[in-house]
């Protein structure tokens, strides 16, 4: 991996202003600097290492310098968005997954088809949490009961 890019994306100026950039584009360099409350100086010195690494572009129109993404920029600026988004999904979720897949694991063969029914009804609340990746999460393990369910029969 370029340690350039992992030092320039890993921290927190240079990820807001791309996610700026993405938002407010076309754009230039004073407006950015603003809205991730940043000195023009550095927020310029960011944006030219974003330009060198192929993630936006200048176009200049008399004076000033319009920036936009490129389609690598776009492609960097959505991972960066799911990044926060995942981030900030509530622990608990992930948690009671983990719980249960647990409780699952511990029952193997031994459970009843009765005691899996509690563990169902879990994994129903969480395929309703608007999260997609623990929706996906809980109905891969739900899907598993259920052939755990049917392999008894």
């Amino acid at each position: 991996m370029d340690e350039e890019l992992d030092s320039l994306f890993f921290r927190e100026k240079p990820t807001l202003a791309l996610l700026a950039l993405e938002e407010m584009n076309p754009a230039y360099a004073a407006l950015i600097a603003k809205r991730i409350d940043s000195t023009f100086p550095h927020t310029t010195s960011i944006l030219s290492q974003m330009e060198k690494h192929g993630l936006i572009r200048a176009r200049p129109e008399g004076r000033v310098r319009y920036l936009e993404l490129t389609a690598r920029g776009r492609k960097v600026a959505r991972a960066l968005k799911n990044l926060r988004e995942t981030l900030r999904e509530p622990q608990e979720h992930w948690n009671r997954l983990d719980r249960l897949s647990q409780i699952l694991n511990s029952r193997g063969n031994r459970g009843s088809e009765l005691s899996l029914g509690p563990l169902r009804r879990d994994l129903a609340k969480l395929k309703d949490s608007g999260i997609e990746d623990v929706r996906r999460a809980a109905e891969d393990m739900d899907n598993s009961i259920k052939r755990t369910i049917a392999n008894r029969k």
